[in-house]
């Protein structure tokens, strides 16, 4: 995955500081607030393989719209045969959602954006030799969503299927082989499609 610069992502987590900004006159009368703890996950069908666990906390901020600020544990496994990539990260960012019928329930699109700092470990058998070593990556992760909060049967506790699709990209790459001399590998972490289930607890 080609990276950018981080410096030129400035602002990237302007969204986790969303309620500062808002003024206070757009707040929804009986502001509604929640606890989603979320897995996503790639099954291993292709080359790759990944589970995100994501916990937020997300206020609705207007009749419609919420704001949420997140934390994700990301793993993976990148495998096509020849190169093998393993790796784990970490993530802080926030993001938005609209919901159609208004309230924190039904149908709502979405949008969010993380800082993720990942290591992981690679071999490539590509060469008699196969090469291995170790990764770091930090990098931007955005995407956008689209989901369904069913109530179960309270206002205060409800589950939420979502398909999720977005990219890691920007940031930096530091590669070394296993003797310790540099190397050139970049993370395979890249587009992503993934479906996702939360659990919510409103209060």
């Amino acid at each position: 995955m080609k990276m950018l610069n981080l410096k030129k992502q400035g602002g990237v987590l302007l969204a986790a500081g969303l309620f500062l900004v808002l003024p206070m006159g757009v707040l929804a009368q009986g502001v509604n607030n929640s606890i989603n703890l979320a897995v996503a996950a790639i099954p291993a069908i292709g080359d790759l393989g990944a589970t995100v666990g994501m916990l937020e906390y997300e206020r609705l901020v207007a009749r419609k719209v919420s704001v949420f600020v997140r934390g994700s544990s990301l793993k993976y496994k990148w495998d096509d045969g020849v190169y093998v990539e393993d790796g784990d990260g970490t993530g802080f960012g926030g993001g938005a959602r609209f919901f159609f019928q208004g309230g924190m329930k039904g149908l709502y699109v979405g949008g969010a954006v993380s800082a993720f700092k990942t290591k992981w470990d690679w071999t490539d058998s590509s060469t008699p030799s196969s090469p291995s070593g170790k990764g770091e990556t930090k990098s931007i992760q955005w995407g956008a969503e689209v989901g369904y909060r069913f109530n179960l049967g309270s206002e205060r506790i409800s589950v939420t299927p979502a398909l999720n699709l977005g990219s890691w990209l920007g940031g930096t790459d530091t590669c070394t082989n296993s003797n310790g001399s540099p190397c050139s590998k970049e993370s395979e972490l890249g587009f992503y499609v993934v479906p996702s289930v939360a659990l919510n607890i409103a209060f």
